[in-house]
């Protein structure tokens, strides 16, 4: 006999929690399920790099506790997998056999780490709770660790990992972090980091390894890194499969519409399984960002409560902090068409790009050496404001040179 919920919800991050949120939120009567593989209470992955790297405790690391859900009322059924859809019979099926059936569904299943084709037990990536306690053991005793990837995986890990430890980052491309910032920022982040000690190795690949007391890590171009660790960060790709199987529309992730629905009429989707619209271009894409996951996960609660609310789009919204340099990424910021205004400060290592649309609107912005004021970029971009001059720039506090300017 299968249990059978009102609203279910599988994923257990920042989608699914800001769902349960949501959903709470306005109604307490109804039933509400969270399924999720991880037996574990929702946690941030964002600040994971900082406990693999000792500078917090695991227990720093989550957002809730158990008893978050059990005064919400809703009913756990975490490390579970579920392994079957029947989107006509709004059921679910989970991998100890037993059913659950739903009158609406949010699929906010994330996404997995990509990994090589190559492997060691000295080798991992990092999305799961087991992949950062494993990355810990093998962290604490490496006097060197090579990374390969130049995201927001590889480079965070190596900026908190031991400063004693030598760090080798080999990056397919010719540039790190090419999926966030510009080939100018780009530049500038690598002077940076090498100063730190960072070793980069580019358009290069990993082709084999081999064992023994250390790792021989053999490079395309014909060298070797010998390294006691390697930190697969090759990017992700979205847990789409039991979307796929049920019928639903799908193209790299599962396609949602602006109520985040996808093409079964009481099915939504969320997070980085999700690709809708951006709010830039338009064009369906995964944003693959903590904030996108939230905005997206209320959203298709308030859709599921037959609020009838629309989401503008989402949004490019990377922060982060390697080797003590904050950087953020917001907006269209890659585009070459685009119009920039830039400062940089040699001297304290300040850093601002503003990206502009031919009519002036801010469609993007590039912070680094501090980033206190993102939130006010962001704002600019999804109010389609006129640039107000490149003088807020160059003040360490923006917004007061935005609010003096506009008295």
């Amino acid at each position: 006999m299968a249990e059978a919920f009102d609203y279910v919800i599988v994923g257990n991050s920042a989608a699914g929690l800001q769902a349960l949120n949501t959903l709470r939120k306005h109604t307490t009567e109804a039933s509400v399920a969270i399924i999720d593989r991880e037996d574990l209470p929702a946690y941030s992955r964002v600040i994971t790099p900082y406990f693999v790297g000792g500078k917090t405790s695991r227990d720093n690391l989550f957002l809730v506790d158990h008893d978050y859900y059990r005064r919400a009322g809703a009913t756990i059924l975490f490390g579970r997998n579920v392994v079957a859809l029947d989107a006509e019979n709004r059921q679910l099926e989970l991998d100890d056999g037993s059913r659950v059936t739903f009158g609406k569904l949010l699929l906010a299943t994330g996404a997995e780490a990509r990994k090589l084709s190559i492997a060691s037990d000295r080798s991992s990536v990092l999305r799961h709770m087991t992949d950062a306690e494993k990355l810990v053991e093998l962290m604490q005793a490496a006097e060197s660790i090579t990374a390969i990837g130049a995201g927001l995986v590889s480079l965070p890990l190596l900026s908190h990992a031991p400063a004693s430890a030598e760090k080798h980052l080999v990056v397919g491309s010719n540039r790190i972090l090419s999926r966030m910032v510009d080939a100018e920022s780009s530049e500038l982040l690598e002077a940076r980091f090498a100063k730190q000690g960072l070793q980069i190795h580019k358009q290069d690949d990993i082709v084999a390894i081999e064992e023994g007391d250390r790792l021989q890590l053999q490079l395309a171009s014909g060298g070797c890194l010998v390294s006691d660790m390697l930190i697969v960060g090759k990017g992700v790709q979205p847990n789409s499969a039991l979307a796929r199987q049920a019928g639903l529309q799908v193209n790299y992730g599962i396609l949602i519409d602006d109520y985040c629905r996808t093409s079964h009429a009481d099915i939504y989707a969320a997070g980085d399984s999700a690709e809708g619209k951006d709010f830039i271009t338009g064009e369906p894409v995964i944003q693959g960002n903590w904030m996108t996951a939230v905005e997206q996960g209320e959203n298709a609660a308030l859709n599921m409560l037959a609020m009838d609310c629309a989401y503008a789009g989402s949004l490019k919204n990377n922060i982060t902090e390697v080797f003590g340099v904050d950087v953020a990424a917001i907006g269209e910021c890659l585009t070459d068409s685009a119009q920039t205004v830039r400062t940089h400060d040699p001297s304290t290592g300040r850093f601002r790009k503003v990206f502009l649309n031919d009519q002036q609107q801010v469609i993007g912005a590039i912070l680094i050496g501090e980033t206190n004021d993102s939130g006010l970029y962001y704002h600019w971009i999804r109010n389609q404001m006129i640039f107000p001059g490149k003088e807020v720039l160059s003040g360490t506090n923006t917004y007061a040179s935005f609010q003096k300017r506009m008295a």
